[in-house]
């Protein structure tokens, strides 16, 4: 029998595949991005051990938004440069409690009409009232994270079948299982800002020395617009741009992001947050790894002769 980590890892990579496969041989750099994470809202209605809200000295919930007009903007650079990738409305706090995300929704759904869209949510505040809602708006596919018991189960079935969505349409993540089975998830430490030696999040004395294919294939907006090199940087210690005024595709291929590739790429992780890290950080994405390195060799951004650190030499 699998884990639910193992099986969820799969089911990421099948998404990675799909996208690979529609941008093929592709040599356009752009076309590393195989998931946009955007942050709808710093409010969340729990606090999970495992991550920052857990001390509100460390992470408040404060009142703050992404909005209609913002995620609109992202998605239409998004679709000038025919994004395929997924746009995955999670981040740092419950999606729902954006009293906007219909229509956060149905802004990026306007611009990026085949992609997929989806959303991590905890499932307490959901209704089959809003969750046809959801979907109406053109979300395509939701994970309900389940902190509280496998009855949740069957409550969240009925209650996507009193909605009408399919169950290819939804994903139930069984995350009640305690510390002694990593909830149902490959913890992290969020680059430092979860410290907790009984969940194995110990303090990072010194940096990893290993290899990171998070900003050569993840995105991160915050709902402000800030771009961030990974989000799993809850404390915001690498903003490299803002897509309310710059274009996502000149971000994306910024001097900042660069910077930070050229480092990661030979296992340099002694920088914020990356310093402080605890993340694998090459369980996928090597396509798009693979991609922008050679890219940016031909571009003569890249030492020619350099060669990324192996896996295994850390």
């Amino acid at each position: 029998m699998t884990s639910p980590q193992d099986d969820f890892m799969r089911h990421r990579r099948t998404q990675e595949a799909n996208v690979i496969g529609k941008v093929g041989s592709s040599d356009n750099p752009l076309h590393s991005i195989m998931t946009v994470e955007v942050n709808t809202t710093e409010l969340c209605n729990r606090t999970c051990v495992f991550c920052p809200r857990s001390n509100a000295e460390i992470y408040p919930n404060r009142n703050l938004h992404l909005t209609p007009e913002l995620a609109g903007k992202i998605a239409g650079d998004l679709a000038s440069f025919e994004f395929e990738g997924r746009v995955s409305f999670s981040g740092f706090g419950e999606p729902v409690l954006n009293k906007k995300f219909p229509d956060v929704i149905r802004s990026v759904r306007r611009e990026l009409t085949n992609n997929q869209l989806d959303t991590n949510t905890n499932g307490d505040r959901l209704t089959a009232e809003m969750v046809k809602n959801l979907f109406e708006a053109g979300l395509t596919f939701m994970y309900v994270n389940m902190y509280d018991g496998p009855e949740q189960r069957a409550e969240f079935e009925a209650l996507f079948a009193e909605a009408g969505i399919p169950a290819d349409q939804y994903r139930l993540r069984p995350h009640w299982g305690g510390a002694e089975e990593d909830y149902g998830l490959i913890l992290n430490n969020r680059s430092g800002m979860v410290i907790d030696p009984d969940l194995g999040l110990p303090v990072i004395a010194e940096p990893m020395k290993h290899p990171c294919y998070y900003p050569f294939s993840r995105a991160m907006v915050d709902w402000n617009g800030d771009v961030l090199i990974c989000s799993n940087d809850w404390g915001r210690a690498c903003v490299v741009g803002n897509a309310k005024t710059e274009h996502f595709g000149d971000i994306w291929m910024s001097d900042g992001m660069l910077e930070v590739r050229r480092k990661l790429l030979t296992g340099d992780r002694a920088h914020k947050p990356c310093a402080t890290c605890n993340v694998n950080g090459t369980l996928s994405g090597q396509f798009s790894f693979d991609l922008l390195i050679d890219h940016y060799k031909k571009s003569k951004n890249l030492d020619p002769e350099i060669e990324p650190m192996a896996i295994g030499d850390n």
